[in-house]
């Protein structure tokens, strides 16, 4: 998501001639060799199990492992990029080098906490294993010592990155993060065989310092996300903080984030992002424009539709909007304004809150983790059925679909007309335009290996066919495959376009695991059940309650990522939710749709800087656009919020 010319991040000086390249094709080969890992054993599994009837001994526990390898060599990419994501930037939007305090303030507490993750992942990672314990044939202490690696890596990278009085507070935070983490130190001493009494008065002192000061300096670090302290770092840095502070170990926090790596759901994320990369780098988009022009250009407005269509295609893999608006936005917006004689400004406005409509289809990676995050938190007695919130969250999705391209069609219509008003009268003798519109069999015949996809992925899913990791592995297989039948795809362009999809798989991966140690840490400590206990005693309407979760789940959006914004609310929200008697399907599909129109709530919802960024328009500009747009999805979130017979006809 690199581009030229693009603000440099936090902090930025020029990069280092050596490390940068090194670390750049370390991690670029690593994540690559990963990749094919994570691919081929699933694949080979399910046709050896399907053919022979016998599969790979510890194919799953081998895949997910390799994917645990992935995310961190792709966080490194990811740091690299600095693209991590953070509250005052999106990838594209980074702190100016002039701000000095900001950016000093940001590299002490990026560094403090990497540091402090350093030290906890490798203890983990040498003493949280039976020897014994094999994922395939590779002892599972060897795949997580990428926990460390990475984070030293990541380490390195915001030390090399900065220079003058930030390069010096990135080396305060070392220090700092040496001694929140001294506990763990300890560990690694004693498995050294090295017992020094410093050391355990160092890890005294630790945990007496962060049980006095633990709160205040988490809070700190909350507040720090406003300066554009990555979010990530903000996350696991308040879970270690709170943890310590609690008695605990860095390690419980490094233990939930690995647990949740671990899931094989979760492990499938990566898998349909780099299907929806290696989509995009494939004239996919094209087909499918043409596609749907062919099938709806007889129909006013038809653009509308087929753009629609095609950014929740590109949405649904993905499990974010920065592919479809960034990688085919300025693509639609022509198809738009030549097909469809809309404005310039509208249809960019219609893209912009396209960008996200399919975040709801199978197989969105935010239904994926909101159902990973509700089954932790309403336990093995009452199990949130993934397959059923997948079945119920398609008419709320059709109906997001239905809103954004009726709107469009509508704008489009209006515009047509206030064009012809001002035109010419053409005289009796000029010929009519000839019929453009490109033939339906032969863009059905075309488009037809990426037509397929969704509907071949949801038939293994529903069927139970296949679970989520292989059905991740086979649509990537097959994408690859016709991308080279079609010659689009060669070895280098297809690393290429897998290259692109590792710094957001790294950073949604490591956003992930640190914010699901902090949301345990809520957990563990009761505060759900306290946050519903109090809204239950001040809050005795469920109208007012939704009118309520609605808000703070658009905010919510705004500010932060959609998976971030789940693991963290979800274990909140929950309780709530079950205390008012709200179906949990229903309660999912809430959640899930506000985040969704989140992105284009201002300031600063990411849709709104991804189309600043596509466009070349200022903010305020894109605003305006979208305006309409966000008005009417914020209308479907109320509908869907309070007719809750939308999201439950197929809940079963």
């Amino acid at each position: 998501m690199s581009s030229a010319g693009e603000v440099k991040p936090q902090g930025a000086a020029e990069s280092t001639p050596v490390v940068a390249p090194v670390f750049r094709k370390a991690a670029g080969a690593v994540a690559l060799v990963m990749t094919v890992a994570a691919v081929a054993v699933p694949v080979l599994d399910f046709f050896i199990l399907r053919i022979f009837q016998w599969g790979i001994p510890g194919a799953t526990p081998f895949s997910i492992q390799a994917v645990l390898v992935l995310a961190f060599a792709g966080a490194v990419i990811t740091s690299l990029e600095g693209e991590h994501l953070a509250l005052t930037k999106t990838p594209h939007h980074g702190i100016d080098t002039r701000h000095r305090i900001q950016s000093s303030a940001v590299s002490f507490l990026t560094c403090a906490v990497e540091a402090a993750f350093v030290l906890g992942t490798l203890s983990f990672a040498l003493l949280g294993f039976d020897p014994s314990e094999r994922a395939g044939f590779v002892p599972y202490w060897i795949f997580a010592l990428a926990l460390p690696a990475g984070f030293l890596s990541m380490l390195v990278l915001d030390l090399r990155r900065v220079k003058g009085w930030p390069r010096a507070a990135a080396a305060a935070g070392i220090l700092a993060g040496v001694f929140l983490a001294a506990p763990s130190l300890v560990n690694l001493a004693s498995l050294a065989g090295i017992f020094w009494p410093a050391l355990d008065s160092l890890a005294g002192a630790a945990v007496a310092s962060l049980r006095l000061l633990g709160l205040p300096l988490a809070l700190v670090l909350g507040a720090s996300a406003f300066l554009g302290t990555p979010l990530f770092v903000v996350l696991a840095g308040m879970a270690a903080i709170l943890f310590t502070a609690d008695g605990s170990l860095i390690e419980l926090a490094v233990t939930e984030s690995y647990a949740m790596l671990r899931s094989p759901q979760i492990a499938a994320v990566p898998l349909f992002t780099l299907t929806g990369f290696l989509l995009a780098g494939t004239k996919a988009g094209e087909r499918l424009v043409t596609l749907f022009r062919a099938l709806f250009g007889r129909v006013r407005g038809g653009a509308a539709v087929a753009a629609v269509t095609v950014c929740a295609f590109f949405s649904v893999f993905t499990g974010s909007s920065g592919v479809a608006i960034l990688a085919l936005g300025p693509l639609l917006a022509r198809v738009l304004v030549d097909a469809e004689g809309m404005g310039d400004e509208t249809s960019k406005g219609l893209l912009t809150a396209s960008g996200a409509v399919g975040l709801l289809f199978p197989p969105s990676m935010a239904v994926i983790v909101y159902a990973v995050t509700a089954q932790y938190s309403y336990g093995p007695e009452n199990p949130l059925d993934i397959l059923a919130l997948f079945r119920s969250s398609v008419i709320p999705g059709l109906l997001f679909v239905a809103v954004t391209a009726g709107a469009g069609i509508y704008f489009a219509a209006k515009e047509r007309k206030g064009a012809a008003a001002a035109a010419p009268v053409p005289s009796a003798g000029t010929p009519a335009a000839p019929d453009m519109r490109p033939s339906i069999r032969r863009s059905l015949w075309a488009a037809l290996p990426e037509s397929f996809l969704p509907f071949g992925i949801a038939l293994l899913f529903f069927s139970g066919t296949a679970t989520l990791m292989e059905i991740g592995a086979l649509s990537i297989l097959y994408t690859g495959a016709y991308g080279f039948l079609r010659k689009e795809f060669d070895l280098r362009s297809l690393a290429a376009s897998a290259a692109k999809a590792f710094p957001v798989i790294g950073g949604t991966l490591i956003l992930l695991a640190a914010a699901r140690a902090f949301s345990y840490f809520l957990v563990d400590s009761g505060i759900p059940d306290m946050a519903a206990a109090f809204v239950t005693s001040q809050i005795s309407s469920k109208l007012l309650f939704l009118l309520l979760l609605n808000l703070l789940l658009l905010a919510a959006g705004c500010l932060m990522d959609v998976f971030s914004a789940i693991l963290v609310l979800a274990p909140l929200v929950i309780p709530v939710g079950q205390a008012f008697g709200i179906h949990p399907i229903h309660l999912g599909i809430i959640f899930v749709s506000n985040l969704m129109v989140g992105f284009i709530t201002p300031p600063i919802g990411m849709n709104l800087f991804l189309a600043s960024y596509a466009f070349d328009r200022p903010l305020g500009r894109v605003w305006r656009a979208v305006s309409p747009w966000f008005l009417l999805q914020l209308a479907v979130v109320i509908l869907i919020t309070y007719v809750p017979a939308l999201s439950l006809v197929f809940a079963g």
